[in-house]
């Protein structure tokens, strides 16, 4: 009679819990709240890929306010410009 009512009672909860799990992901793969997971996520992206943009600019103004304060030094002119630096070029070869 114990393992009986063990086993009735085990049987009882899995079904609650079953149907409450149902419930709930059934709540959630409705049309309006899948499409406010997908505007959520590309509102998310887009926030993202603002906010790396942004930080970009906010780098490269704050690279060129650096550049003429760095060019008053004591220094000539002529040592003070920037040097502009490359790769020599390649040899060319025969076997190409």
């Amino acid at each position: 009679m114990f393992w009986f009512v063990c086993g009735a009672i085990a049987g009882a909860s899995a079904v609650v819990w079953a149907k409450r799990t149902i419930v709930t992901v059934s709540e959630k793969l409705t049309p309006a709240n899948i499409a406010d997971a997908i505007t959520a996520g590309l509102r998310h992206s887009v926030m993202a890929m603002f906010d790396g943009v942004m930080s970009l600019i906010d780098a490269y103004r704050n690279r060129e306010a650096s550049g003429p304060a760095s060019t008053s030094s004591p220094m000539s002119s002529s040592s003070a410009a920037p040097t502009r630096r490359h790769n020599p070029p390649r040899q060319r070869t025969s076997h190409r």
